[in-house]
């Protein structure tokens, strides 16, 4: 009688867990690189943003032409509250300027008194400020009942010739509000060129944030991809 006798089958040997690892850490150094390089680009796209837009202390728009046939230029109601302006946007500035011999009014109201001061008074609302044209909802009407200076609506105001500008904390005054732009004796036909502006208290931090956190992820992909090229030269060497 015969014995059958069973040889165990050889398996092939377990593939060595370092090669998962390397790879692991080259995919978290690429994206460390990557991360990092986008940060930075982010802060000095900030810090180029801040020297063209800077007027003044202020990050400020370009120009636009403000017209209206009737007696008055209005913006849509502007919301102010439920984050702390103070350290997000510190201060606001409307600047205006109409033709050299022409006074011109700008002044800021609740939302609700201007409405009220505008009621029945025929005058343009800014619905959208474009290239090549500005968009107005048009409001028909007559003239006010009195010239804007002579109204107490206004938080802030400014009236003469050449530029006029006003400027205000955005920290203590939550609530709608409506700029309101007119010829100071309060006739028809207003035609001003405006600027809006704020200072942005926070950009400086953020700024720099984006910069080093961006140069810390950089080192770090970097040293990262070094010490696995130098690992993977070191291994060669030793086979």
């Amino acid at each position: 009688m015969s014995t059958i006798t069973e040889h165990p089958v050889p398996h092939p040997p377990a593939a060595p867990s370092r090669s998962a690892g390397r790879i692991a850490l080259l995919v978290l150094a690429i994206a460390s690189l990557v991360g990092g390089l986008a940060a930075l680009g982010s802060g000095v796209a900030l810090v180029a943003a801040d020297n063209s837009w800077r007027d003044d202390g202020y990050l400020t728009t370009n120009t636009e032409a403000l017209a209206s046939n009737g007696y008055a230029v209005a913006t849509e109601s502007l919301e102010i509250g439920g984050v702390d302006e103070d350290w997000v946007l510190g201060r606001a500035r409307i600047r205006v300027t109409a033709g050299p011999s022409t006074p011109v009014f700008v002044g800021v109201a609740r939302t609700a008194d201007a409405e009220a001061y505008l009621a029945g008074v025929e005058h343009s609302t800014v619905t959208e400020i474009d290239d090549p044209a500005t968009s107005y909802e048009q409001h028909p009407g007559g003239a006010p009942a009195v010239a804007p200076g002579d109204s107490d609506i206004w938080i802030e105001q400014a009236t003469g010739t050449g530029t006029q500008a006003v400027d205000w904390s955005l920290d203590d005054k939550p609530g709608r509000w409506t700029v309101v732009v007119m010829n100071a004796d309060g006739s028809r036909g207003v035609d001003v060129d405006a600027d809006v502006g704020a200072t942005v208290p926070v950009l400086g931090e953020v700024t720099a944030g984006l910069i080093v956190v961006g140069a810390l992820f950089v080192l770090v992909g970097a040293g990262t991809l070094v010490g696995l090229r130098l690992h993977g030269r070191r291994t060669v060497k030793e086979a």
